[in-house]
This record gives structure tokens, sequence and C-alpha cells, in this order.
């Protein structure tokens, strides 16, 4: 019989650097107009390889494709000699017509798209014009959680991700209709580890 710990994956999941539109108060999500990392999120993102150096070796290091992720993770893989792997799977939730907007500008009926923002959270299968629901992203992200984990079963990976998805790795139970999704803070650049089973 395999002892089960041998099957337990641990995913340390990175929220990319701080980016330039981080800095600007815009709505980032999907957009491939949102820019890469500033000066201070690259210095984030070599913080973070020196503390990934500290602990065991991954086995792979995998990001979103999106700028900042990407610029976070090749920050990360020179620091730990690792090949870099990409998986939109991993992306920020896509946010649809929201993207590009300042968080502090008005928004349709909401006095701030910021407000339009903390809605769907509150009300999970909502989905933005053009966008995903938090729903879908907690799916999307799951999945491809699970996937990476049956891959590699008992190993250690580095996802360098968003902050959307490092939230729905805390989330424990999927989004129920009617009942909000908790938006805990995750830091740029910060580490969150999770064990996930693999299946196969």
């Amino acid at each position: 019989m395999t002892d089960v710990t041998t099957r337990r994956c641990v995913l340390h999941l990175v929220r990319h650097g701080e980016s330039t539109w981080n800095l600007a108060g815009r709505i980032q999500g999907q957009s491939p107009e949102a820019g890469g990392l500033t000066a201070a999120g690259r210095a984030q993102a070599r913080l973070t390889a020196e503390l990934l150096a500290e602990r065991p070796r991954p086995a792979a290091i995998i990001a979103s494709d999106l700028p900042r992720a990407r610029e976070t993770a090749e920050i990360i893989a020179a620091r730990l000699d690792l090949a870099l792997e990409f998986d939109p799977e991993i992306r920020e939730q896509n946010l649809g017509v929201l993207e590009g907007h300042r968080l502090d500008s008005p928004f349709a009926d909401d006095p701030t798209a910021q407000d339009t923002v903390d809605r769907l959270w509150r009300e999970p299968f909502l989905r933005p014009e053009a966008g995903e629901s938090i729903a879908d992203m907690y799916d999307r992200v799951h999945r491809a959680f699970q996937r990476h984990a049956d891959a590699r079963p008992g190993l250690d990976l580095v996802l360098v991700t968003h902050g959307g998805p490092v939230r729905m790795a805390s989330t424990a139970e999927p989004p129920t209709r009617g009942v909000p999704v908790p938006r805990i803070g995750v830091d740029n650049a910060s580490v969150t580890s999770i064990t996930i089973n693999a299946t196969n």
C-alpha cells in the first residue's frame, strides 16, 4: 500500500511583486495592457527568491503567463536555477469591463469601481460583463492546483500567481449562492503554502 504522505504535494503560492497598475490603483484582472513590475516589485521578488532558496528545493516553478507574474517568476527561477513553466489557468480573475478602471473612479451604478469589485466577493456567482465570477475563478484555479499536484505527487512546487488565486487556495469550500467569500489580504510577493493530495 502506498503511504498517503508520499502523495501529498506542497504548493508554495507566490503573489507577484508590486506592478505598475498596483501602484496606479488600477484594476488589472487579465488585461493585456496591465504592466510588469515596478522597481519595488522587482526588489520584493528578489527577497522572496532568497526566502524560497532557504527552503527544500522545489521540483518546478510554474507561473501565470501575465507579465507581472512572469517577471516575478523569472527572478525566482534565476535564483533557484530552475526552468520556468507557464500555466494560463492560474491567472488572475477575468474582470471584463472593470479592467483598466481606477479603483477610486465611479463605475456603473456604484460610487467606485472598488465597490463593484467588493460586490463580486459578496455575490460570488455574479459575473462582470465579459468576465468571470468568483465561483468561476474558484473552479478554474482549483482544477489547476489539482492538476499540478497529480503531475508531481509528493513534491514541492512554486506557483507564481495573483491575489485572487491565492485567496481561492485559502477558501476551504466552493462558493455558495448568497454567501460572501472572504477577501483576505494577500501582500505582493508573499508566499502561501498549501498541501494537496494527488488523486491519480
